[in-house]
């Protein structure tokens, strides 16, 4: 049952897509953070693949300070002879959305599912594709008591150079973490992300890195770059996940 709903943050009005099954009994909440384009239908497929599995999935849209809903072609935003200020403007909506403004649009969530019946109490897991697997990092990070499982596919910016990259989170994560990329992505490879892959290895029967051959950059989010094989075996694997971290 895919909703759409307004709920209040201290940045304005956020929307979030909220997709559960009808009826029964609370359902374990997965946080959902979409991928770099925004929540489109291929986001809101993969929620749906969620939810019919058993959970109340709940979705924000990242860009509300910008607009709502917003959908961004990347692939011609970014494209060769592209129009320079498209292209500025794509990168100022990236850019301008910070891991403080999604912290503070985490909690709004978390105000909020308390107040839903369909939502169950107790752990929480969580799902991010691209952007959005940095939002799940930082999420656990912040909030390690509340999130029980952490998953990440053809995860973006989860290294750095910073002092405070992302990927060093997984270090003292206690929850269970999946981490998914595409062989064959240029755009964030395998290479670029071994440190956070090699932490994930670090955690033992916690943590599993796959690298799918033959995928590219998005291959989870149903669309262009969607490779049937690389998803249904992460999707396989977070389910497992979000079943034994969020039992009660």
């Amino acid at each position: 049952m895919e909703e759409i709903h307004v709920i209040p943050t201290s940045d304005g009005e956020m929307g979030v897509v909220v997709d559960h099954p009808d009826g029964g009994d609370p359902h374990p909440v997965v946080l959902f953070f979409h991928h770099g384009p925004g929540l489109d239908e291929g986001s809101k497929e993969a929620i749906r693949r969620i939810a019919d599995a058993g959970y109340y999935v709940m979705a924000p849209d990242r860009y509300h300070r910008f607009g709502q809903f917003l959908v961004i072609d990347m692939r011609a935003a970014m494209a060769p002879g592209a129009d320079p200020s498209e292209r500025d403007r794509v990168m100022g909506i990236l850019n301008g959305t910070t891991d403080e403004h999604v912290e503070r649009d985490v909690q709004a969530v978390l105000d909020y599912v308390k107040t839903d019946s369909a939502a169950r109490e107790g752990p929480m897991g969580c799902i991010g594709y691209c952007i959005g697997a940095r939002s799940v990092l930082r999420t656990i990070g912040a909030h390690p008591d509340q999130f029980n499982v952490g998953v990440l596919l053809h995860p973006s910016y989860c290294v750095t150079d910073d002092a405070d990259s992302p990927h060093h989170v997984v270090e003292n994560y206690h929850g269970l973490l999946y981490v998914g990329i595409g062989a064959e992505d240029r755009m964030q490879s395998a290479e670029m992300n071994k440190p956070l892959i090699d932490a994930v290895g670090a955690l033992g029967d916690q943590g599993v890195a796959e690298i799918h051959e033959g995928a590219n950059h998005g291959f989870a989010v149903p669309g262009s770059a969607y490779h049937e094989q690389a998803a249904s075996r992460s999707y396989q694997r977070a389910l497992e996940m979000f079943a034994a971290g969020l039992a009660r």
